[in-house]
Order: C-alpha cells, then sequence, then structure tokens
C-alpha cells in the first residue's frame, strides 16, 4: 500500500496533522525496510504506531523461545498503564487470549465492577484505557502481537469507529510482517499444517452446504399443492427447481424409494396439465414415480455421483 493509501486509511484515528501524518507512514517505510536489527526496530517501531493509532503507549509481543506458551514484550510508556501486581496479571491474560484470536481485538476498559463471567474468563481489561491488539500471522498463526493503548475516551467505541480501528491495526500487522520477515527465522510449512487447514474448509464448506440445502428445501415446501393454469407453466415450475438446485449440487428424493431425483411435468393420462414425477434412474433403468398434479412436497437431498465415477472409480 502507498504512503497515500495508508494516509487515507489511518489518518482518522490519529491527532497529528495530515503532513505528520503522512511523515510517520514514510519513516515507518523506512524503518520495515531498513536492516536494523529486530529489537531496534521493534523499539523504533512502537512510537510510530501510537502516532498513527493516537495511542499514549505500545507493546510488540513475540514468543519467548525458552519458555512454550510464553511472551515477552518490547514495551513503550507503558509503566503508568499497569502499575500494580494484580493488574498486570489481568493485562497478562488478556494478551494471552488477544494472541489466541488470530484476528485484531479492541478491549475497552471494563465496567467496574466486572462481571461474574469477566472473572471467570480472565477478559475484562484492566485498565482505564482502551487497549488494540493486532496479530502478526504467518501462515495463519501468530508470530507476534501488536498492542496499542489509546487514549481514555467518555463514552465507549461507536460501531464505526471500531471498525477503523480494527481495520487500522490489521494493515499495520500486515505491514510489520514484512519488517519481522526481514529479521526473524520464519517456521517453515509442513504438510500437517495444510491438511489442518483444509480440513477445516471442508468442515466449513460442508456447514455452509447443508445451510443452503435447508434453506431452498424449506423455500420450496411452501409450493406445496400449488398447481399452474397450463402444461407449459407446470414444465417451466419443474425446470426453474431443477436449474436452482442443480446450481449448487443438489436434487429432490423420491418419495416412493427415496433415490435423488430430478423434478419433472410430463403429460399423463387425463391430467389436462400434466403430473409432476420424480425422475431418476435405478439399477432397472431410468425410472419416473409420483405423478400428482399439484406440486408434491419437496425434500432435497445431495446430487448422487455420476453413475459412471461410480461404476469405474479412478
Amino acid at each position: 500500500m502507498d504512503t497515500k493509501l495508508w494516509h487515507d486509511a489511518l489518518q482518522p484515528m490519529g491527532n497529528a496533522s495530515a503532513g505528520a501524518h503522512r511523515q510517520c507512514i514514510a519513516e515507518l517505510n523506512q524503518l520495515i525496510e531498513g536492516d536494523l536489527p529486530l529489537q531496534v526496530f521493534l523499539e523504533q517501531l512502537l512510537p510510530h504506531l501510537c502516532t498513527l493509532l493516537g495511542g499514549v503507549a505500545a507493546v510488540a509481543w513475540l514468543k519467548a523461545a525458552a519458555a512454550p506458551g510464553a511472551l515477552f514484550g518490547v514495551r513503550y510508556q507503558m509503566e503508568n498503564i499497569v502499575g500494580s501486581v494484580a493488574t498486570q496479571k489481568k493485562h497478562e491474560r488478556l494478551v494471552q487470549i488477544a494472541w489466541q484470536q488470530r484476528q485484531p481485538m479492541l478491549a475497552e476498559p471494563a465496567p467496574k465492577p466486572e462481571s461474574a463471567a469477566e472473572l471467570q474468563t480472565g477478559a475484562a481489561n484492566p485498565t482505564s484505557h482502551p487497549l488494540l491488539f493486532g496479530p502478526v500471522l504467518h501462515m495463519s498463526e501468530p508470530i507476534a502481537l501488536l498492542e496499542v493503548v489509546l487514549r481514555p475516551r467518555p463514552e465507549a467505541f461507536s460501531a464505526q469507529d471500531r471498525h477503523l480501528y480494527l481495520r487500522g491495526i490489521r494493515l499495520l500487522a500486515e505491514k510489520v510482517y514484512d519488517g519481522l520477515r526481514r529479521r526473524m527465522s520464519m517456521p517453515a510449512a509442513t504438510l500437517q499444517q495444510a491438511t489442518d487447514h483444509i480440513q477445516q474448509l471442508v468442515a466449513e464448506v460442508h456447514a455452509l452446504q447443508h445451510q443452503i440445502l435447508r434453506t431452498i428445501e424449506v423455500r420450496l415446501q411452501q409450493f406445496q399443492g400449488w398447481a399452474f393454469d397450463s402444461l407449459d407453466e407446470n414444465q417451466a415450475f419443474a425446470k426453474m427447481v431443477h436449474r436452482l438446485l442443480d446450481q449448487h449440487g443438489l436434487r429432490v428424493q423420491c418419495p416412493e424409494c427415496g433415490y435423488p431425483a430430478i423434478l419433472r411435468c410430463l403429460r399423463a393420462g387425463n391430467a389436462k396439465n400434466g403430473a409432476f414425477v420424480f425422475d431418476h434412474y435405478l439399477d432397472s433403468g431410468r425410472t419416473f414415480h409420483g405423478g400428482p398434479t399439484t406440486v408434491p412436497r419437496l425434500k432435497v437431498v445431495p446430487k448422487p455421483a455420476r453413475r459412471s465415477a461410480i461404476s469405474n472409480p479412478a
């Protein structure tokens, strides 16, 4: 993202002038592309985050190499934010939660007294400042966490302001990733990680597909008992249903044999406007079950595999 676009995205959050904002973004780009070692890079990064987001303090959290699960922070002006030992412990729990979120998080000061749920989960913000967190992700896993302490506010964030700050810290975290990649050894990709992500994606897709199936089924069942004024109109309705289902890999279930089928309307006997039938293939060949003159109750099921694929698996 170029300097102007960065300025346009981040300007609503800071109190600096437009010129100071652009200067800060230019300096941030130089810092990220420079050759300073990691510790110095982070120390110089934090004031820039405060300037761009209107913060008063900041921390860059990293994993502690000698203690799995532990984090250590490079701090900027945090001395007066979390003073007591009790406040520090609550703040550390909140940082752990923000790390696990894998997405930006804005924690406003907890109302007093803290709710029982907040005390139980440790999710309460123990400070008097809003805390903005942005994870820096590598292959969907956090390698660092940016925390910016914002100025106290007289009222809660509006939905629009919350969106702006979460977007701002996300953009900055993506930019900081480039700087960390220059200075840290990134974990190598593993097949197991890819497998886990694909399995999660498959589960999400299955859930969405089931939701689509149920939504379509509920809406189609509202047509039960409908009949149109001509064979052409009944056939047009059946084609619309099939087209909708086919786009989503679905079929209607034959109420007689339970097989996935295509709804059709055919000329039949004395039925002037045709009869609705379920067209499918059984072991005995192509079969038409049904025959009501009004739209039957439709149950939606997944489309079966093609018969050639079933008989000749690859």
